[in-house]
């Protein structure tokens, strides 16, 4: 028995980084932990990393904090944690799970306004939207190759976020009642 009344349980070594040690023996040091697993299945799959090769940074490498694979991580991974807007972003970029899940470890990650900067100029026009779609479809590729299908169903379920008018991904959502926005409501076709 440990100090503190627990029992001794076995360690997870995330293989992206075997230096990290989560013992789940009470101390806190992080409320999302949750972020290891996030870098730890984006390793598996290969999913943000190969992005790198697909956007071009045009920016000084002189006043550069953070590579757009960090900021990307980030973003997604507070996304996948619930926290769907930036807002949380200057709370989270001090947060040492994230920190290590984005590979900044004793650093911190990017700022709302960076990541803000980041889906407005980088990822929001064609060649992000590109660079997005591409990494979704190389790493269900493997996955589907593995296991010899040709279809693979992402189920995600959307958030209350009413919309109100004729826009585009605008969708009604019978568990809320209302129309609400989708980003991700058209169908893509892989293979």
């Amino acid at each position: 028995m440990l100090d503190n009344g627990e029992s001794q349980k076995e360690a997870i070594r995330p293989y992206f980084n075997r230096s990290i040690m989560m013992d789940f023996q009470g101390a806190k040091i992080t409320s999302d932990v949750g972020f290891l697993l996030f870098r730890e299945i984006d390793e598996r799959f290969s999913i943000i990393g190969p992005m790198n090769d697909c956007l071009e940074d045009v920016r000084s490498p002189t006043h550069t904090k953070h590579s757009f694979v960090q900021m990307i991580r980030q973003r997604v991974y507070q996304i996948a944690a619930g926290y769907e807007d930036c807002n949380d972003a200057d709370f989270l970029r001090i947060d040492p799970a994230l920190r290590l899940a984005i590979s900044k470890e004793h650093k911190f990650g990017a700022s709302q306004s960076m990541l803000s900067r980041l889906e407005n100029d980088v990822l929001g026009n064609e060649s992000g939207l590109k660079a997005l779609d591409d990494a979704l479809l190389l790493s269900t590729d493997a996955l589907l190759k593995k296991k010899d299908r040709r279809r693979l169903i992402i189920d995600v379920d959307s958030t209350e976020d009413p919309a109100h008018g004729m826009q585009e991904s605008v969708a009604y959502n019978g568990h809320f009642g209302k129309n609400c926005f989708h980003p991700l409501s058209r169908p893509t076709r892989l293979g």
